[in-house]
This record gives structure tokens, C-alpha cells and sequence, in this order.
């Protein structure tokens, strides 16, 4: 007997901005979950769980924010499951509604993401707080810190510089200005990028994701149930890993280098075989990934098996990625130009779930039939990933 797939019906977002001061946080959720149904055609009497993807709480200023929301989401009544694995929970919380999706558990599930940064002072001094308590803590890296580590690697061992990260970024930030969505609207070049200011060598300020609030939803449900509906998604492979925890342990051999994630190329990996790909270059048509500095989108590029070991530069200087290349990376702007952290990685999910069903507006990829959406917590440490495919794929 063959296993039921998920799929996607609906998807809605709010802008993303530093400070959402016009609305309270239920508000917020409120405006994510509305255009959600709205896209799905579906009542909230037809929701049979929720799953609420929220961190971390200190961002909120609210302990247990799913509490704070549930009118706002419509969650009183039902089953209600939080989520939360750091930069990837938004990821992680689709992986579970699909999962309780094709167990059989619910029909259907609104999976809700959420994170108000601007709530909390200082967002960098909450991170050097995820770092071993006991061994790396001290040494006092962020997350910036954390990825200018990785950045220098990536120039130390496999030929990346400052002109391809200044490519990515441009890219990027074009992407996100056929985005309305997008909190950076911003016009720059690559000299610009190259002029911005240092933060942590070899990174730049226009290397660098925002802090953003904002909310999303996604309505998912059976195939079977999606058959009838004008449009959905399928969920065709999911995937999640974790790394060890000290990042001083990832750097141990020839096979792996904390620069290149290992615990993505596992996710991808599972997805993958989940979807039945076997040469994800040639049969992905796009890509929403989870990378908020500019040099991480090219580490990823090697994780996600599109490019040979070290091989990852070769993507930005053949401008494989670009929107018009042949497996264009973030045509949303990706988080680079929105960043709120808890719901980034379903923003990810829903904007591939868009891509394959033709609906992503100015930022549409011709012919979009496959697409890979993942999500990445913790320094390096925690993956998913999901393969969204058009219904008749």
C-alpha cells in the first residue's frame, strides 16, 4: 500500500520589517494566518491540529508564546504541538505537520511561524549563549563571529573570496526587490557590498541577514484531499539531521569541514532519496535555502550536492544561481532580506511550495516543477530539508 503524501494548499506572510510597532503580536500572527486560508480556500473549521513554530522565547519577551496567540491563530480547541529547534524550527514544524499528515494522525494542519527579535535588546548577546557553556563559550562568538569562522575556511581551503560573496549578495537583494514581501529592499551593486562596513573579517554589513519580525502559515493536508483543489504542492521527501555540538569537533578530518556543513548534505540526502532524486542539479528547478550570510549560500551549494567538493565558487562564477541561471538560489531575496528567525525556515517551505505551483508572482521561476526548501538552527548544527513538487510531478 502506498503512503500518503502531504501537500501544500496555502500559503501567507506578512512584511517583514526591524520593529512591527503597528501591530501587536497576535495581530501579526492574525495577518500570517488569515492569507493563509485565504490562499488555501479553507475555513478555520476545517483546521484539525496546529503546530507553532516559535524561537527562541527570549525574542518574544513572552514566555510560551503560542499561549500569548492562540485566539489569534485559532487554535482554541484543537491539538496544538510547539515547535522549536532554533533557526531551523520553521523547517522542523512543516516536517512535522507532514508527518502527522501522512501517519495518518490529522487531515488537516495550519503550521504557524513567529518571531518579534524586535523585543529583545540585544539579539547578538542571546547567541554566544548557544555556544559549549564550557569549552567555546569564553572565546565569546556570536552568530556573526560564528560565520566569519566559517567564511575564513571557506578562503583558507576552498578559493572562496570576497568577489563571490559580493555576487551572492547582489543577487540576492535583487531577488528580494521583486519581493514585496522582503524587509531589505535595497538597490546595490557588487562594489557596494565589497564598500560595506566590516563587522567580523572577512563579513560585511551587506554580507549580512537583517533582524526581522514577521509571521507565516501554511495550510497543509493529504494528497488526497488536494486533488480536487485548483492548486497544491506535494511534499515528495523530507529530511532532518544534527551535527555534534562543539563546532571544534567538526573540524576532524579530510571527508568533512565545518565550513561545509555535513548535517545539510544528510538532510538533503534523506529528501532526496524520499522524492526518488538522484542528480539534484539536473532535476531541481529552484532552490529556497536557509542562509542568511552570503557565504553560507555557497558552502551550501556543496552540501546540497549541486557542486563537487571545493567546487561550490563554480556555481556563482558561472551565475548557475542567478533567477535567470539554471537552478536559480532564493528567488524570493531568502533570508539575507528577511530574517525572522523562528518562522524563516517555513518561510522557505511556503515560498518553494509558491515556486512549484506557479504562484510566486514577480519572483516566479519559469517552469518551476521541483523545488528544495530548507532550514538551518544553531551554528551549522540542525538541518531539514524538503522537495516540493507540482501536483502532476
Amino acid at each position: 500500500m502506498s503512503i500518503q503524501q502531504a501537500a501544500v494548499l496555502g500559503f501567507g506572510q506578512t512584511r517583514y520589517k526591524t520593529s512591527r510597532i503597528d501591530v501587536g503580536t497576535p495581530e501579526l500572527v492574525y495577518e500570517a494566518v488569515s492569507r493563509a486560508l485565504a490562499d488555501a480556500d479553507v475555513e478555520l473549521g476545517e483546521i484539525d491540529a496546529v503546530v507553532f513554530a516559535s524561537a527562541p522565547e527570549v525574542f518574544e519577551g513572552v514566555y510560551e508564546p503560542e499561549h500569548w496567540c492562540i485566539d489569534a491563530f485559532g487554535g482554541v480547541g484543537k491539538p496544538l504541538l510547539r515547535v522549536h529547534t532554533g533557526g531551523a524550527t520553521g523547517g522542523s514544524a512543516a516536517l512535522a505537520a507532514a508527518r502527522l499528515i501522512t501517519a495518518g494522525i490529522y487531515d488537516t494542519v495550519l503550521v504557524v511561524g513567529l518571531q518579534r527579535t524586535s523585543e529583545t535588546a540585544d539579539a547578538q548577546a542571546v547567541f554566544t549563549t548557544i555556544f559549549d557553556p564550557i569549552y567555546e563559550q569564553h572565546v565569546q562568538l556570536n552568530v556573526i563571529t560564528g560565520i566569519a569562522l566559517v567564511a575564513s575556511r571557506q578562503m583558507e581551503f576552498f578559493g572562496l573570496t570576497e568577489d563571490h560573496m559580493a555576487w551572492v549578495s547582489a543577487k540576492n537583494f535583487a531577488n528580494a526587490r521583486r519581493n514585496p514581501f522582503a524587509h531589505l529592499q535595497l538597490d546595490v551593486t557588487e562594489q557596494d557590498v565589497k564598500e560595506s562596513r566590516s563587522l567580523a573579517h572577512p563579513l560585511r554589513l551587506l554580507h549580512c541577514c537583517p533582524r526581522s519580525d514577521g509571521a507565516a502559515a501554511v495550510v497543509m493536508t493529504s494528497s488526497e484531499k488536494a486533488r480536487h483543489r485548483s492548486h497544491a504542492a506535494i511534499v515528495k521527501g523530507l529530511g532532518c539531521a544534527a551535527d555534534v555540538y562543539r563546532i571544534g569537533d567538526r573540524i576532524h578530518d579530510d571527508e568533512s569541514d565545518f565550513a561545509i556543513p555535513r548535517a545539510l548534505a544528510w538532510a538533503a540526502a534523506e529528501a532526496y532519496k524520499d522524492a526518488g532524486i538522484t542528480n539534484p542539479r539536473s532535476e531541481l528547478d529552484v532552490v529556497e535555502v536557509y542562509a542568511p550570510f552570503a557565504n553560507l549560500e555557497i558552502a551550501y551549494y556543496e552540501s546540497l550536492g549541486l557542486a563537487p567538493r571545493g567546487r561550490g565558487i563554480e556555481l556563482v562564477e558561472t551565475g548557475a544561481t542567478a533567477m535567470d541561471g539554471d537552478i536559480p538560489f532564493v528567488p524570493s531575496g531568502g533570508c539575507m532580506a528577511s530574517n525572522p528567525i523562528g518562522a524563516t525556515g517555513l518561510v522557505r517551505f511556503g515560498e518553494a511550495a509558491l515556486q512549484v505551483m506557479g504562484r510566486a508572482g514577480d519572483h516566479q521561476v519559469d517552469g518551476a516543477r521541483l523545488a528544495l526548501a530548507t532550514a538551518c538552527g544553531g551554528i551549522d548544527q540542525f538541518y531539514t530539508a524538503a522537495v516540493l513538487a507540482a501536483r502532476s510531478s
